[in-house]
């Protein structure tokens, strides 16, 4: 009964051992780590966004740019064609003021040739032939009044000739005017649309420029505090590690006295697993490896036997494995609770199988030499949470 409480007493020590510390404040220190650099991630993609957004308005006003200087260049080759034609014109209009004034004399001369024909008639005409001396001079006045008639034709002919040709001359001057004019006014508009175009995304790249600031800004606030969260977190988590480590280590130490002292008070609390043989051929520990011929750490003991020899378990419990295991071949491991399993290896034969109920002292297996073995005996471990723990004390060695 004794032996059953200590057992019991030993199994709860391994359960409770077993059980995760809770570190609610290191946690709560990577979720606010965590959270600062998505805040990071976040700003940083912001600010990305940002720069590409100013290298496009960027490209644009270089693009604005060039189209501004060559609107300009053109603008100067209408201002230069403006000139040209207004030199042109002047001179066109010079000629058209002369051409005027002769118009002028012209108009004056047929008034003056009007008003004589008016106040002397056709007989004033007829008087000047009818005065000739001779037939010679007849023909003479004739001539002379037909003369006079050709040369009244010629000068309304001309009158009407220049009159034509200052018309063209004025609508000439007022097309090419209009026209000249025109297209400059088309150019300072579209030069204007450009100015107002490029003043308008230098306006936005400013304020581009004030947003990248106050990211970059931001970023390096949050990066710091990222920083700073990350070593509270770290610092935190390596004191947990520490605190944990510790905290293992005393567990161990307890849990190894408490085995101390549950073996040295009952004398070992399993049943030796080969009844028909004391003899063992290895211990626990550090040892040549029989085959490899190196040192190597023996995670139990050998316990040397005839082929075919019982095998027993040594405390009760469930089995969990029976079968081929590696080196150790036909292999058979029992769970005892608690954290604590024995393994019996290189068996000839098993006779449990998975999920078996074994009592102590229940034959298991027979003895034999599968796997990496020299000779038939049994390989005997006991391991504690996984790890190898020195049958002897469990034995009462």
């Amino acid at each position: 009964m004794k032996r059953k409480l200590i057992l019991v007493l030993l199994v709860l020590a391994f359960f409770i051992s077993s059980i995760p510390i809770m570190a609610d404040n290191v946690q709560d220190l990577r979720e606010q780590y965590e959270d600062a650099q998505r805040a990071v991630q976040a700003t940083e993609a912001e600010l990305a966004a940002t720069q590409a957004e100013m290298n496009r308005i960027h490209e644009m006003i270089l693009e604005l740019d060039a189209r501004m200087i060559s609107a300009t260049e053109d603008l100067q080759n209408i201002e230069q064609a403006l000139f040209t034609t207004m030199a042109a014109l002047e001179l066109a209009e010079q000629d058209w003021l002369v051409a005027q004034e002769e118009l002028e004399h012209q108009h004056e001369v047929v008034r003056t040739r009007l008003r004589d024909i008016q106040e002397q008639g056709s007989m004033g005409l007829l008087s000047v032939v009818l005065r000739a001396t001779s037939l010679r001079d007849f023909l003479l006045r004739v001539e002379y009044v037909n003369n006079i008639a050709r040369r009244d034709q010629a000068m309304m002919a001309q009158l009407e000739t220049n009159e034509a040709r200052v018309a063209r001359m004025q609508a000439e001057y007022t097309r090419h005017l209009s026209s000249v004019t025109a297209l400059q006014n088309r150019q300072e508009e579209y030069i204007q649309r450009l100015e107002a175009m490029e003043a308008e995304q230098e306006a936005f790249f400013r304020a581009l420029v004030a947003d990248e600031a106050s990211y970059m800004a931001l970023l390096a606030f949050e990066q710091e505090h990222a920083a700073t969260m990350h070593a509270q977190w770290t610092e935190a988590y390596e004191a947990r590690q520490a605190q944990l480590a510790l905290e293992a280590q005393e567990r161990e130490r307890r849990q190894q006295e408490a085995r101390i002292i549950a073996v040295q008070s009952l004398g070992g609390i399993f049943t030796w697993p080969v009844p028909s043989s004391g003899d063992i051929s290895s211990g626990f520990g550090h040892r040549p490896h029989p085959i490899r011929r190196t040192r190597e750490h023996h995670d139990g003991i050998d316990i040397r036997a005839t082929h075919g020899s019982d095998i027993v378990a040594a405390y009760r419990g469930t089995v969990i494995l029976s079968g081929w295991h590696g080196g150790y071949g036909y292999t058979v491991i029992i769970d005892h609770g608690g954290g604590l399993h024995t393994l019996y290896g290189h068996n000839s034969r098993n006779l449990v199988s998975v999920g078996d109920f074994v009592e102590q002292g229940q034959l298991i297996a027979r003895i034999g030499s599968t796997g990496v073995s020299t000779g038939p005996h049994l390989h005997f471990e006991v391991r504690v949470n996984g790890q190898p723990d020195n049958p002897g004390p469990w034995l009462g060695l």
